[in-house]
């Protein structure tokens, strides 16, 4: 049955010839105009999503390459000690352009935050357990530019037995740290001083000098009786990157990282290698040096490494560390006197993985000083070899 041929609902105005547009009616958006507005969301949502894909995938390729490769590549060796949080900046524009233009893209942003703040920042969220066993508390800081704050109100809070010291000067300062100490033992070599409640028995630097100040040694070790209990102090102040660092904020750091070789460019890219070397070198020696213990043993200071790349996980690997295993937060021990609060876990104590347990592990808050204190509480286990 052939369809009805109705007339227009308005006879008389004048129709439009075949194959030609119908006029604009008054009110109607021209197809037109809707073609040019969802033709501009659509490229608007594609480009959006591309964005977010390469903002997603480059983050997990950074974060992947900073926690493996760090220390062999100029700029992820620089990246390791950006905040962790301006990782996830990206995210406040793409997520606000996601709201009105795709909310579907909110879901992979969204996943991006428990990756770096669960995840890249290490947080941990220990209980602190009572000790079964004879227990000693340590503190350390690097004193070197404490901006006339001291360290001692958090190691009197902490009720410390053992306090190590970095950056301390032994020899101009060991009688003025020794006089604040007068119930304790205090020991000081080199750049190093240890207070102890229990005798220190012997003690020394390591052949180990500093790249920057070959006079100066990057490592000491002490004996220490511990209520009978024989155990070695090994206080640690490895090389700071800081001229590393510095060295990025020249136009040229750009394209060395881009793999320029010459000129000024060559020159940081080639400084960068060495330290970074040379850093790793320092950390093999000392874990070989632990290694030869016969002892239970403690390792603290400041390693001027975050704990992310190749060193930190050799250190990690090597030894228990205490902040890992009991500590709660972030940890941050690093910088202490900035406006923001600080992100870098540079200073830090690791034992021995047998011999000693950490039950303990905090940092100390508030203070503006560029390295903040560290305190951990270790319980001596079975088998503890004399």
């Amino acid at each position: 049955m052939a369809a009805r041929n109705y007339p227009p609902d308005n006879s008389d105005e004048p129709q439009s010839a075949p194959g030609s547009a119908r006029a604009r009616e008054f009110g109607v958006p021209h197809p037109n105009d809707v073609g040019i507005v969802q033709k501009a969301v659509t490229w608007a949502r594609w480009i959006l999503t591309a964005l977010t894909v390469v903002y997603c995938l480059s983050l997990l390729a950074i974060l992947y390459g900073i926690e493996f490769h760090a220390e062999e590549h100029q700029f992820l060796s620089t990246m390791m000690y950006v905040p962790p949080w301006a990782w996830l900046l990206p995210i406040i524009p793409l997520g606000g352009l996601a709201i009105f233009l795709y909310a579907r893209l909110l879901i992979p942003l969204a996943l991006c935050l428990p990756v770096i703040v669960i995840g890249f920042m290490d947080l941990r969220w220990h209980s602190w357990p009572p000790p079964f066993n004879p227990s000693f508390k340590i503190v350390t800081n690097n004193i070197g530019q404490s901006h006339k704050t001291s360290y001692k109100d958090f190691a009197d809070l902490q009720k410390a037995d053992i306090i190590a010291l970095q950056d301390a000067n032994a020899s101009a300062r060991g009688p003025e740290i020794a006089k604040d100490h007068p119930d304790k033992f205090v020991v000081g070599k080199d750049q190093f001083v240890l207070v102890s409640k229990f005798p220190i028995r012997a003690a020394d630097a390591l052949p180990m000098p500093d790249p920057a100040d070959p006079r100066q040694r990057v490592a000491a070790w002490f004996e220490v009786d511990v209520n009978g209990k024989t155990i070695l102090v090994f206080v640690v102040h490895m090389p700071t990157p800081r001229d590393q660092l510095e060295a990025m904020k020249s136009p040229s750091a750009l394209t060395a990282a881009l793999g320029k070789t010459s000129g000024h460019s060559g020159k940081i890219r080639e400084q960068n290698a060495s330290f970074f070397k040379t850093q790793q070198e320092l950390a093999r020696q000392m874990v070989q040096i632990t290694r030869q213990a016969k002892v239970p043993f403690i390792v603290c200071g400041d390693f001027n490494v975050p704990t992310h790349g190749l060193i930190y996980r050799l250190y990690r690997e090597s030894w228990t560390e205490a902040f890992n295993e009991r500590g709660q937060g972030a940890g941050a021990t690093f910088p202490g006197d900035a406006s923001l609060p600080a992100w870098l876990r540079l200073d830090n104590i690791y034992c021995s993985k047998t011999g000693l347990r950490p039950i303990h592990a905090e940092v100390e808050e508030g203070r503006q000083s560029q390295h903040r204190c560290m305190a951990a509480t270790f319980e001596f286990t079975d088998g503890i070899r004399r």
